[in-house]
């Protein structure tokens, strides 16, 4: 440990210090737009509050748009190991880190003017956007789990508050609650699975805990016990059966501005993590993993268990959904254990784990645009969010409607979407790697999610509607469901670059 607080261990090359910038600017960021919330310029309150919030979300978006660029300037750099072996910044932290800055973004973006219309805005907001998007990235970058804990909370702490933001909703006020309680103690659970690792190994770095786990092939009961609790931390934050109770009603109660913005940042980066850890333990299937009745056997089994009755469960229960929050929860808690899949299999097919890259961006992608559509069609308190709602939408608003057609046939996995391209990457890796029933159960379970993806469509093109939706779409959101739709149809049609990103990230991590 005297190693590890030397002071020359805190000096940073010039080449360390632009590795970390990124993250420095996030903070910063973070920063100032908590002092933007302070600005007085009038003795009108409602004046004050307003050019609070214009600061705070234009110096938020400043703060991504800058993070973004520095990013570009230093991805494909030469990767590098930073505070001692505890941070990586190599291709993959570049990729997922400009995930995180673009979907931090475009939800602030997106926003605005909800927030206005549902009367709860306040510039702390973006603040705490900024805070867990940093979370985020320091989760993909971790090395070591007490770096990644401290990552997760970070994450975690901001978006607790951001669900109870409307405040006087009990709804919102009850999701927050039941989010902070369980997350908490699946922290605790995760806490104790890393402790019990040092216990056993002396050490919290991935990369040795790999080496302790290769040299004891008769299976530590300490090691084995802190790797399944560990494994179930991360299980209860990408929300997959039977850790997934938890999903439906938070992203129901929350603000859908703020569901939009858990269900694409944080559970990509809860998968972010999760890979790294995944083959940094070598459980995946690489360089011996898969020991005949070993750790990595065991967890192979469980993990195939977990993913086929997530995508089951996930789809069949969101048949049932006429809420479409609730409806898109269960799809997330599907799309889970398709990604699942991917993480099983990569690591014996040719793909290797670039399915599960491509896959968390086209699942990013296509539910940004989504959320922000039904964020925008709401009307304030969240009502009329039901699929009834949406009928005779494509005669009104038929931009809206052809976009909101493209993610959810994004979602079902129908070509020429990123959605179909992920599958197929997925389902195929499933195969190179032996997976056949899982691939095909995968493939049924796909095809019964179709049907609810597919009834939002026939309600906005094949009903009558029962009462107009005012659809008044402020600039700022119709330029993110724009992009977000470009997106979905441009890595849809030529998705060449995007999965040779991902290959290439997958290799250097």
């Amino acid at each position: 440990m005297s190693e590890l607080i030397k002071p020359q261990n805190l000096v940073l090359s010039t080449e360390q210090l632009a590795m970390l910038m990124p993250y420095l600017i996030v903070a910063a960021g973070a920063m100032l737009t908590l002092l933007a919330g302070v600005i007085r310029g009038s003795s009108d309150p409602e004046a004050n509050r307003r050019k609070r919030n214009l600061a705070a979300v234009l110096v938020g978006i400043a703060t991504v748009t800058a993070g973004l660029l520095y990013t570009a300037k230093i991805w494909g750099e030469p990767g590098a190991v930073l505070f001692n072996g505890m941070l990586a910044a190599d291709y993959y932290t570049g990729l997922m880190n400009a995930v995180f800055l673009a979907a931090t973004g475009l939800v602030m973006l997106s926003s605005y003017s909800y927030l206005e219309k549902e009367r709860i805005h306040h510039a702390e907001y973006y603040s705490l956007a900024l805070f867990s998007c940093l979370g985020m990235m320091l989760m993909a970058s971790a090395l070591d789990l007490i770096v990644l804990f401290v990552a997760l909370e970070m994450m975690s702490l901001g978006v607790y508050v951001m669900v109870g933001f409307r405040r006087a909703d009990v709804r919102s006020n009850e999701a927050a609650v039941k989010y902070f309680i369980l997350g908490s103690a699946v922290s605790a659970i995760f806490l104790y699975g890393v402790a019990l690792l040092y216990g056993a190994t002396g050490s919290m770095n991935i990369a040795q805990l790999a080496t302790s786990l290769k040299s004891d092939p008769t299976g530590n009961p300490l090691l084995a016990l802190g790797a399944v609790l560990v494994t179930v931390g991360f299980l209860f934050k990408i929300a997959s059966v039977p850790f997934h109770m938890w999903m439906p009603d938070v992203y129901e109660g929350a603000p859908t501005s703020v569901t939009n913005f858990m269900t694409t940042g944080l559970k990509a980066a809860a998968f972010a993590a999760f890979l790294r850890v995944f083959i940094g333990l070598n459980s995946g299937g690489q360089g011996g993993g898969g020991t005949e009745g070993g750790l990595d056997a065991s967890l192979h089994d469980v993990l195939w268990v977990v993913a086929l009755v997530t995508m089951f469960i996930g789809n069949v229960i969101a048949l049932t959904q006429k809420n479409i929050k609730r409806m898109l929860a269960y799809s997330s808690i599907a799309h889970s254990g398709y990604i699942l899949v991917g993480l099983i299999s990569g690591g014996k097919s040719e793909y290797g784990y670039s399915s599960v890259i491509l896959y968390l961006i086209a699942y990013v992608v296509m539910n940004l645009g989504a959320f922000a559509i039904v964020a925008h069609l709401s009307e304030r308190g969240d009502r009329r969010c039901d699929v009834e709602d949406y009928a005779g939408l494509g005669y009104r608003h038929p931009w809206l409607s052809f976009a909101m057609a493209v993610f959810m046939f994004s979602m079902a996995g129908v070509p020429p979407t990123v959605g179909f391209a992920g599958k197929y990457l997925i389902f195929s890796s499933a195969v190179q790697a032996g997976e056949i029933w899982l691939a095909v159960l995968g493939v049924l379970c796909s095809a019964i999610g179709a049907y609810y993806y597919l009834r939002v469509i026939v309600f906005m093109y094949m009903r009558e509607p029962a009462r107009a939706i005012a659809a008044k779409f402020a600039p700022a959101a119709a330029l993110v469901v724009l992009v977000a739709t470009a997106g979905t149809l441009q890595f849809g049609v030529f998705p060449s670059m995007l999965i040779h990103a991902a290959k290439k990230a997958a290799m250097n991590i």
